[in-house]
């Protein structure tokens, strides 16, 4: 496990320093057009500000996934409920009867 660690600690500051020297190379003024106007801004602030709406968008689209899926697995233990009740009640039935 402390070798799977060092290694994830490894590739994030390989990530950092990739992306410090992006940044540090990128550090020039864009234009930068949107629907209601334009706007100057270093190209590396661009780049995050997508980056981190991509993330928004992904966490949101996976977030109400995970929201169907928890209704669905609380329906189906629902119905487990009841399948192992008539089970157990089928069971008592036929030790009753004998």
């Amino acid at each position: 496990m402390s070798m799977l660690r060092n290694l994830g600690v490894l590739l994030l500051v390989v990530v950092f320093c990739w992306g410090a020297s992006i940044s540090y190379f990128n550090a020039n003024l864009v234009s930068f057009n949107y629907l209601v106007g334009t706007v100057q801004t270093r190209l590396v602030l661009l780049l995050l500000m997508a980056f981190a709406l991509g993330v928004i968008i992904a966490v949101l689209l996976c977030g109400a996934r995970m929201l169907g899926q928890r209704r669905e697995i609380g329906r189906l233990r629902k119905q487990l409920r009841g399948s192992e009740t008539e089970l157990k009640n089928l069971r008592n039935l036929s030790l009753r009867s004998a």
